[in-house]
């Protein structure tokens, strides 16, 4: 899940950026370039198989805090309750923050839609 945390956070902020390059008024500065140094020419994964780990990942932490509760409610003396609360917080914080790039998601493409062609 540490994967996709920062490729997560990498995509809202390009959707953050586009959004805010398509509400700014228009700028006589020139264009912001890409910095294209230390890229090789391997091809970047797709959006679809980044939201694909990045869910998998929450779904894996989702599952392991659910096996650890069980597991600790059954009596497993070997794991911790302060372990338990740690992998439900993170699988609980996952999910949150997979809810907020989902909601950014659906701004984004509300906002291209709304665009005036």
């Amino acid at each position: 899940m540490i994967e996709a945390i920062p490729a997560m956070a990498s995509v809202l902020a390009d959707l953050q950026s586009l959004a805010s390059a398509a509400t700014a008024p228009a700028s006589t500065a020139a264009p912001p370039t890409l910095d294209l140094t230390g890229i090789d020419d391997t091809p970047a994964p797709s959006f679809s198989q980044i939201l694909q780990s990045a869910l998998g990942g929450v779904d894996d932490s989702i599952a392991q805090a659910g096996a650890a509760a069980q597991a600790f409610s059954a009596g497993d003396q070997s794991i911790p309750l302060s372990d338990v609360m740690v992998s439900l917080e993170q699988a609980n914080m996952g999910l949150q923050m997979a809810s907020g790039v989902r909601d950014k998601v659906v701004a984004a493409y509300s906002n291209i839609m709304n665009m005036q062609v």
